[in-house]
């Protein structure tokens, strides 16, 4: 047990676990709901696919510059806990807004005003959730994997829910799992560190970024991250012009979250044995193989088959990069760390996205194939850091 860990009892600790669990499970409606259903939503609204991947990717592009800039005091004060509740609730009464905007212009540029207060509020958590584990002895897997079951189960129940419904029901469900949220942000601990700990001199960012350890770190995960871009902006409108239910749809996003949350309930094992570094490789690895095949078929079965390498492409690249944060990260650092991580991801997805809103109308699922060397580059990146596996440190 970590030194930290040691003044906690064993109730205290189960209590911390408990409350965070359940905060995530909050949080991940939103993504349950969002990820597989907001592009139906803005077709409704009669936007085209060119305009969904702008509206989408101008979203994404925000992450760059609203996290780092709040991740720097954040960093500075401490105030994780009340930091998310302020975002969380700020995000809940601008998100109503989207019911009354109509238009591609208004719903753009509500777009990029949500995403600006909403962006910092996932790498906050993590950053909650990874100093939560280390303080408290914790296993990061162990919590994490609740908010991939709320996102599995959300992600199915809203494919039955919205079969023969029309499109306002998704903003009805958007709009519920934001105000859950907000109220489960008050479950958070209030982790700061000591106040007799020496300061960290100089910007968090700028030190991060002068790391080649770390730029590499950025590169492989930002490369496996974006190769989720066609999933994520066009896999449930490329998956009903293949023929296939909502209810099917809801299941495949489900069945792929599900393989993720077996990962992690086991990832201390799988990451024990494979470390930060292997599991980005296998990332990598799983990525040249789903992205291969997943346009190629219509099948329902053998789209289950290759979603259940969402726990290799999506569970394998995000344990991978928290076990290296935890490891190579000061903490005093770490809400920077997060957010550039974010930052990054949200940068190169945001740049596929619209690389494929024009494709996508004459590739359909052929436009899976343009991710293939998004994982060919991240396991390249992933072998940058190999060689320093067992004792990186980033800044």
């Amino acid at each position: 047990m970590s030194a930290d860990a040691a003044g906690f009892s064993a109730g205290e600790r189960r209590g911390i676990a408990w409350r965070i669990s359940l905060y995530l499970g909050a949080l991940f409606v939103v993504p349950g709901v969002h990820l597989p259903f907001w592009s139906v939503w803005l077709e409704s609204r009669g936007l085209s696919a060119p305009e969904i991947s702008i509206v989408i990717s101008a979203g994404i592009w925000v992450r760059l510059f609203a996290g780092p800039m709040a991740a720097h005091l954040v960093d500075r004060s401490g105030r994780r806990r009340q930091a998310i509740i302020t975002l969380a609730w700020s995000s809940f009464v601008l998100f109503s807004a989207f019911w009354w905007v109509e238009g591609f212009w208004a719903i753009f540029l509500l777009s990029i005003l949500h995403a600006s207060i909403w962006s910092p509020i996932t790498p906050f958590s993590e950053n909650v959730v990874v100093l939560a584990a280390a303080r408290y002895n914790l296993q990061y897997g162990r919590l994490r994997l609740w908010g991939s079951v709320s996102f599995l189960v959300t992600a199915y129940l809203a494919g039955l829910w919205l079969k023969g419904r029309d499109g306002d029901w998704i903003f009805v469900l958007l709009l519920a799992g934001m105000m859950l949220m907000s109220l489960g942000s008050h479950l958070l601990p209030d982790l700061r560190l000591p106040l007799d700990r020496p300061k960290l001199a100089g910007a968090p960012a700028l030190r991060l970024l002068r790391s080649r350890l770390f730029l590499a770190f950025l590169g492989a995960n930002a490369c496996l991250q974006s190769s989720h871009a066609m999933l994520y902006t066009f896999g449930t409108l490329q998956w009903r012009n293949a023929g296939l239910s909502d209810a099917q749809i809801g299941f495949l996003w489900a069945e792929g979250v599900l393989a993720e949350v077996i990962l992690f309930a086991v990832g201390q094992r799988v990451a024990l044995k494979a470390g930060g570094v292997g599991l980005l490789l296998l990332a990598a690895a799983g990525g040249v193989v789903r992205w291969s095949l997943t346009g190629l078929t219509g099948d329902f079965g053998l789209l289950v088959l290759l979603n259940a390498l969402h726990a290799m492409t999506f569970g394998c690249a995000h344990l991978g990069a928290m076990r290296l944060m935890a490891e190579g990260i000061d903490p005093q650092a770490s809400a920077t760390a997060q957010t550039l991580y974010t930052a990054a991801n949200a940068s190169v997805l945001a740049s596929v996205t619209l690389l494929i809103g024009p494709i996508f109308p004459f590739g359909d699922g052929l436009t899976y194939l343009v991710m293939l060397p998004l994982s060919l580059a991240g396991g390249a990146c992933a072998l940058l850091l190999w060689r320093r596996r067992d004792a990186i440190r980033f800044g």
